[in-house]
């Protein structure tokens, strides 16, 4: 156990967003993370309305108080991307964050939450070509890092069936972008501009989760607007001269984000799930003013999660695993050249006991990101998530 909780706390330190990614992740804050959980990844990444005794959700604070110990969860992702306009191809791994959640007191269900996530990525190469007076020129644009959030709060059951949730979110991060200019025949000098943005600030997660009608849960979760502190150093390097711009200031918004979920138990072995989340970047100011490439992002999803053999006493390990099934759809917030993109995903995944009241979580999602743009054309995109959640009995009272 003291193995497992070493291994949760050193993930910490490289939670940040780490993920590869395609041009688009460039422009505003990088590409958003989808913040669920492998088997959330796995049920369509539905999340707002499910409730769980080992799960730890991370879109909706409300639901912490269904569980009943000490919980320990940390995850990653390993994605793999072909673009359908050239031979280019993009991998990479990501620590998906780690979280905690334990019992304070049992007769308003009082938990405290706390995690350390990835919110966005922007991870990118890619090289250009052209040229001026018959003299030819590549051009590369190369650009890593992203934002991350800690978060710390409570959730409680004021009321029967009725749970609330509130979390402050801290913001940090920063992300580097470098551009190239460099001619081919060596008469012409090369150009280099390198640009680094750090971010931070803070805002809040509130949710709510009523669960008071037969096999059937209902929920909601409020991400507050937040305007994010953000400082730039911008070093240009020319055949003349270099010139360092340092203590340039300004701010970075993130909007309002609302989710909305809803959980049927159509059996003891069967659970669907249904979500749809929106956040609208149209106004959202971003260090110097409003940028052309954000719009409005939103997601629908559904899903799936069943346990065949719950009711098999003699099959122990299996009458504790789950398969699970989904789908989702959504559009980010990019709008690259004003041209927007959707993204179609299917996703599959498994939940199965390791030992004790300790679980594993797989999922798969594989789907396409299609847009107008002669540029972009049709990603495929293959995804792989793996999650592990630790439970212990330290704050459980025993009855007499």
């Amino acid at each position: 156990m003291k193995k497992l909780i070493i291994a949760f706390l050193l993930l910490t330190s490289i939670a940040g967003a780490q993920n590869g990614g395609t041009v688009e992740s460039r422009y505003g804050i990088g590409e958003l993370d989808l913040m669920v959980t492998a088997r959330q990844r796995g049920m369509g990444s539905t999340a707002a309305g499910l409730q769980s005794a080992t799960d730890i959700n991370t879109i909706n604070p409300a639901a912490w108080s269904s569980i009943q110990e000490l919980r320990l969860q940390g995850g990653m992702s390993l994605e793999y991307i072909t673009i359908s306009r050239s031979s280019d191809v993009a991998k990479s791994g990501a620590i998906k964050g780690f979280g905690f959640v334990f019992p304070l007191e049992e007769s308003m269900k009082l938990r405290l939450g706390s995690a350390i996530m990835p919110v966005s990525r922007s991870d990118y190469a890619t090289v250009s070509r052209g040229s001026i007076n018959d003299e030819a020129y590549t051009i590369s644009y190369e650009g890593a890092g992203g934002l991350s959030l800690f978060r710390a709060g409570l959730s409680a059951e004021p009321l029967p069936h009725v749970k609330i949730g509130a979390a402050y979110n801290y913001y940090f991060g920063n992300i580097d972008q470098n551009w190239e200019l460099r001619f081919d025949n060596g008469s012409w000098f090369t150009s280099r501009q390198t640009r680094a943005t750090s971010h931070n600030g803070s805002g809040f997660l509130l949710g709510l989760l009523y669960d008071g009608m037969k096999h059937l849960s209902i929920g909601a979760s409020l991400q507050t607007a937040a305007q994010l502190n953000a400082s730039r150093n911008l070093v240009l390097e020319y055949s003349t001269q270099d010139s360092t711009l340092t203590g340039a200031s300004g701010k970075q918004d993130l909007p309002m984000a609302i989710d909305i979920g809803i959980a049927w138990e159509m059996t003891d072995e069967l659970l669907i799930a249904a979500d749809y989340r929106r956040q609208d970047w149209t106004e959202a100011i971003m260090f110097d003013g409003k940028q052309t490439g954000q719009g409005e992002a939103y997601k629908f999803a559904v899903g799936a999660e069943w346990y065949p053999y719950k009711n098999d006493l003699d099959a122990r390990t299996l009458s504790r695993t789950a398969f699970r099934l989904g789908f989702y759809m959504q559009q980010p917030y990019l709008a690259f050249e004003n041209y927007k993109a959707t993204e179609y995903f299917i996703t599959a995944g498994a939940g199965f006991p390791i030992f004790g009241n300790n679980r594993g979580d797989i999922a798969l999602e594989y789907g396409s990101r299609s847009s107008d743009s002669p540029l972009l054309g049709t990603q495929n995109i293959m995804r792989a998530s793996f999650s592990v959640t630790v439970g212990e009995s330290w704050f459980i009272r025993k009855t007499e």
